[in-house]
């Protein structure tokens, strides 16, 4: 069976969901001092860039994807094509508090190519880490997939004013709001 995605040389479902079974057992096994975080991300608008330029332009935003995980990323981090416009990456020794450097790392990282390319690329991203969200694949899964999807509804909260996205902030509130919606779980194991 094949483990690499033709399309952007990367790792596809199969060869991830094997591995984020080791990595989590590793992690599990090595105890509180060996950290492991999975990333989820998706393409925001992937369907427009499609309709609007055909789908040979949309497979080459793919594969720029794909490069751009590849050269951005750690040398022993796993990246991997999960879905049409989703990826997953495997982060073996990653704290939580480390993941949102490497998301502010990957936006600038990707920000500073768009000027290079006709299309500009944006991406959602989620994390999750163990042992904070639990000893279970499809806990790490859910959290990261929740994530993802609550920055791509904060993309979609952005308005569009002269070309830029310019971001809303809500007022602040005296006391916390907590909201509970339900998630599509998109890489189950």
């Amino acid at each position: 069976m094949a483990y690499r995605d033709p399309l952007t040389g990367l790792w596809n479902r199969r060869y991830f969901e094997e591995r984020l079974k080791e990595e989590l057992g590793r992690s599990q096994r090595a105890g509180l001092g060996r950290r492991f975080s999975v990333m989820v991300l998706d393409l925001n608008d992937f369907k427009a860039t499609n309709d609007r330029y055909g789908h040979p332009v949309g497979d080459s935003v793919l594969k720029d994807v794909g490069q751009f995980l590849v050269t951005h990323l750690r040398g022993h981090d796993v990246a991997c094509r999960t879905g049409g416009d989703e990826f997953t990456v495997l982060l073996p020794d990653l704290s939580a508090d480390d993941c949102g450097h490497l998301i502010e790392r990957l936006r600038t990282g990707l920000a500073a190519t768009n000027g290079e390319r006709r299309i500009p690329i944006s991406l959602s991203l989620g994390t999750a880490s163990w042992p904070e969200v639990g000893d279970s694949v499809d806990a790490l899964l859910t959290r990261a997939d929740a994530a993802m999807y609550a920055d791509k509804n904060q993309h979609k909260s952005q308005q569009t004013a002269g070309g830029r996205r310019a971001v809303q902030r809500p007022a602040p509130s005296r006391r916390p709001r907590t909201t509970t919606r339900r998630v599509r779980v998109t890489a189950a194991v």
